[in-house]
């Protein structure tokens, strides 16, 4: 059996995450309950590493702040991205994109990508 470092990488984000939001996707959710994460590949999603069984692995962290007047869910989403930043402790982050909004499943919500980068081997 392989080694999946692509599944494996996902669980450990999910895992660094769960303590600070009632959901972590690993997938496009069919229903958000937001306050939330959701974990998608970035791009490139996979680039070749030092050695040949070494590859730079990228995800896309999408936070979503849940329903509420603008300036709750503004202060929301800020805690969200800082404590996703410190959380994240195994993950080089390239970027937070600005915060806008997001339609998943035909609801909107205020969310913002972080963008994440670590060093894994087969």
């Amino acid at each position: 059996m392989s080694n999946n470092f692509l599944k494996s990488s996902r669980q450990e984000i999910k895992l660094q995450l769960t303590p600070l939001a009632e959901q972590v996707y690993e997938t496009i959710p069919a229903r958000v309950n937001a306050p939330c994460f959701i974990v998608s590949p970035g791009s490139p999603y996979v680039e070749e590493g030092e050695t040949f069984t070494d590859f730079a692995v990228r995800f896309e962290v999408v936070a979503l702040a849940g329903v509420a007047t603008n300036e709750v869910i503004s202060e929301e989403l800020d805690e969200l991205i800082i404590n996703a930043l410190d959380a994240l402790d195994t993950w080089g982050i390239e970027g937070v994109d600005t915060p806008s909004q997001f339609e998943i499943n035909g609801a909107n919500y205020l969310g913002t990508r972080i963008n994440v980068v670590a060093e894994k081997s087969l």
